[in-house]
């Protein structure tokens, strides 16, 4: 009897800790479920969709995680797994962008740490509900390992975005039209530019004769009688 308690506490903490993992993963999805709408429509659907489904099966493994609700979790997320390292790779096969792989970024990363997170928890709990024999030592040290090792990579990521936030390439407009200006290079001695000059002539002497100052400026002096 306590063995059958003991596997019931685990198996209910596993997948509260699975549900927690995949309404994280939901929060994302819905939040970039815009801008992905505003690239392409049905992006923007298909983020907004996923986001609803692993709303949902949250709420179901943490109020009543059947068998059959741990096994779509699993099989639901492995394959959004497989769908970011395709789309990261290989590119998605279809839409505007189809053939070209999307670029990696922090929010990728942490909803694929939470979606691996939620297949181990779910995992988990589907073998304590499965499975009459207790789980052996290795099994579990492996387990929390791995979810040790997914919970420490989240937050690296987390904390590496957040302070890479103004990258090299992160240019605002006065910083754009600060460091972008077009310049005109110096001219070179012993060559002539063929480029008007900007600025007029330099202006005479107000002191000096006319014909004398052109005279100077041109560099010729002539000399009668």
């Amino acid at each position: 009897m306590t063995t059958r308690v003991g596997r019931g506490v685990e198996s209910r903490l596993a997948s509260r800790c699975a549900a927690i993992a995949s309404a994280g993963a939901a929060a994302i999805h819905l939040g970039v479920a815009p801008a992905h709408w505003q690239h392409w429509v049905l992006s923007g659907v298909f983020f907004a969709s996923i986001g609803l489904l692993q709303l949902v099966w949250a709420i179901l493994a943490w109020l009543r995680p059947t068998a059959l609700i741990l096994a779509a979790g699993i099989v639901a997320n492995a394959g959004a797994i497989a769908l970011w390292v395709h789309s990261r790779t290989i590119g998605v096969p279809f839409g505007p962008g189809a053939g070209e792989p999307e670029a990696v970024d922090a929010a990728g990363i942490s909803v694929l740490l939470l979606q691996f997170y939620v297949v181990m928890g779910a995992a988990w709990a589907w073998l304590r509900c499965t499975r009459a024999q207790q789980v052996s030592g290795v099994g579990r040290a492996l387990v929390l390992l791995g979810a040790n090792g997914i919970v420490a990579a989240a937050v690296t990521a987390g904390l590496v975005s957040s302070l890479s936030g103004h990258g090299p390439h992160d240019h605002g407009p006065a910083e754009a039209q600060s460091g972008h200006q077009v310049t005109r290079d110096a001219p070179v001695p012993g060559h002539h530019s063929s480029e008007p000059s900007l600025t007029g002539p330099a202006p005479a002497d107000p002191g000096r004769p006319m014909v004398e100052s052109s005279l100077d400026t041109d560099g010729h002096h002539d000399h009668h009688g």
